[in-house]
């Protein structure tokens, strides 16, 4: 049977679990593949506060392409890293952490980052737990939206569905990954996002490498 992409859409619950991942393995919180020839993804403190100055993105999710196929991965890519600036953000869609996703190819990082850089200062509610991941894939309904930790699926809305032109084309954006303050597990990574609810990453339906848009529900 088909899937009605306006009520029903393929999604993947990470379903977080108390482990010990390596940078080899898709999770939430644990260390990243990064090449010690690459600069490490630093916030200009133009929008969080307090106002500290540049500070350096925390490594939130790594995914990889043979784990989680669902995820719309660019040619060339089969990574992607998810960061998160740690302190507050009054960004236009959302009060809460910033976001900075990287698509990479796995295959041409040889040599890693000996460190990763840490803030110097940080939102502790922001900050996840080291977890591995069970993935549970299911079909998602429009009035029926899960809040755990997700690939794909819907935003929650109040009143209408939530949809972002993107801003560097226009073109539709889709939610593509979805961090849960609370999983139905209730195995919680421990950070919180508004009023204990999801930070949402929607991107270009055309290049996810685009702008993407932050939605805290």
């Amino acid at each position: 049977m088909s899937i009605d992409a306006d009520r029903a859409r393929p999604a993947v619950l990470l379903n977080p679990l108390a482990g010990d991942p390596t940078d080899a393995d898709s999770h939430i919180g644990g260390p990243l593949l990064w090449p010690i020839d690459e600069p490490w993804p630093t916030c200009d403190g133009t929008t969080h506060d307090p106002a500290s100055g540049a500070e350096p993105f925390v490594g939130a999710v790594q995914l990889y392409r043979r784990d989680y196929p669902e995820l719309p991965f660019p040619e060339g890519a089969d990574l992607l890293q998810v960061f998160l600036c740690t302190l507050h953000h009054e960004l236009p869609h959302a009060h809460g952490p910033d976001v900075r996703l990287v698509w990479r190819d796995s295959s041409t990082v040889v040599e890693l980052i000996e460190e990763e850089p840490e803030p110097s200062v940080q939102e502790e509610l922001y900050v996840p737990t080291v977890n591995a991941l069970e993935p549970i894939r299911y079909t998602e309904h429009a009035d029926k939206v899960s809040g755990g930790t997700k690939i794909g699926g819907f935003t929650p809305w109040q009143t209408e569905p939530v949809e972002f032109p993107c801003p560097d084309c226009g073109a539709a954006q889709r939610q593509t990954l979805s961090l849960g303050t609370h999983e139905p597990s209730g195995e919680d990574v421990e950070w919180e996002f508004g009023r204990e609810g999801n930070l949402n990453v929607l991107t270009c339906a055309k290049d996810v490498r685009h702008t993407v848009t932050v939605h805290v529900d």
